[in-house]
């Protein structure tokens, strides 16, 4: 277990009305200060989409990336990946990115027309600025109480992935993103945190991956996005009636998991659900 979690907002699609200098866009970065009980532990969550607004607000939050520990990036799109090599410029040592080997697979879109929406960077560019790729589909201990999901099972028949491509042994298939990981807290006292990228594998699944995972029943937060943009109703329906099963504390969705969806969890879960904000800082 860990003492605590300080969550900070680096980049999100939302702006800060608490500080309109921050910069926002589709796209999701999260600082995470874990207390481990004597020591801390510095971890990147996702880098934006682009350089410039992930360090810009780097800056104003005032996060050197030379105190990161380790980064962990939750799956291989540019909106989540992009800023990576402005961050490893700034850190100019060595250190562990974790990564599924699928991120580096093809990522496509087909509509409105296809295109490219992997990362804007090669994989030895990354480990030529100093990234240590730890490609990993199972789940991997960052320390203890603190751990990634790894390959999320894909359990509930409502969350389905759609609308993304990729090309495997010659053949252009649908990708069904196995890539897609989250990070999990096990908090003194609280119970589990998860922190998702885009839970493409679903938030229900990937939470309750996070129980088996842990051994630990009780949902304490999940924050990140939560891929419910453009759901079908039913699906926003599904997710919340399982999400109120869970009954977790703290609910904070963003980046894509879109307006009906979040109006939808706010009717549901009153004050214990507020959207993410660029700038913003979560004390867990």
């Amino acid at each position: 277990m860990i003492a605590g979690l300080k969550l900070r907002v680096v980049v999100e699609n939302t702006s800060s009305f608490a500080d309109p200098r921050l910069w926002a866009q589709h796209g999701l970065s999260l600082f995470l200060e874990a207390d481990l009980g004597g020591e801390r532990m510095n971890i990147l969550m996702d880098t934006g989409t682009s350089t410039e607004v992930t360090l810009h607000n780097l800056d104003l939050l005032k996060i050197n990336p030379s105190d990161l520990d380790a980064v962990v990036l939750s799956h291989g799109h540019y909106d989540h990946t992009g800023g990576l090599m402005g961050v490893l410029d700034r850190i100019q040592h060595e250190i562990p990115v974790l990564i599924h080997p699928n991120a580096f697979s093809p990522k496509l879109k087909a509509k409105p027309f296809l295109k490219y929406i992997g990362p804007p960077w090669l994989r030895a560019q990354a480990e030529e600025a100093g990234a240590v790729l730890l490609l990993s589909s199972n789940p991997v201990a960052l320390a203890d109480g603190l751990i990634t999901t790894g390959e999320v099972k894909r359990v509930e028949p409502f969350e389905r992935v759609e609308g993304f491509w990729t090309v495997q042994d010659g053949c252009y298939l649908p990708d069904t993103i196995p890539d897609d990981q989250s990070l999990v807290a096990h908090i003194k006292g609280k119970g589990l945190a998860v922190i998702t990228g885009c839970a493409h594998a679903g938030i229900v699944n990937t939470i309750r991956q996070a129980q088996k995972l842990t051994g630990v029943n009780k949902v304490y937060a999940v924050i990140g996005g939560f891929h419910l943009y453009g759901a079908r109703p039913e699906r926003i329906e599904a997710t919340t009636k399982a999400l109120l099963e869970l009954d977790p504390e703290i609910l904070r969705p963003g980046h894509c998991t879109g307006q009906e969806a979040v109006s939808h969890l706010q009717d549901s879960f009153g004050e214990r659900c507020q959207p993410l904000c660029c700038g913003e800082q979560i004390e867990l």
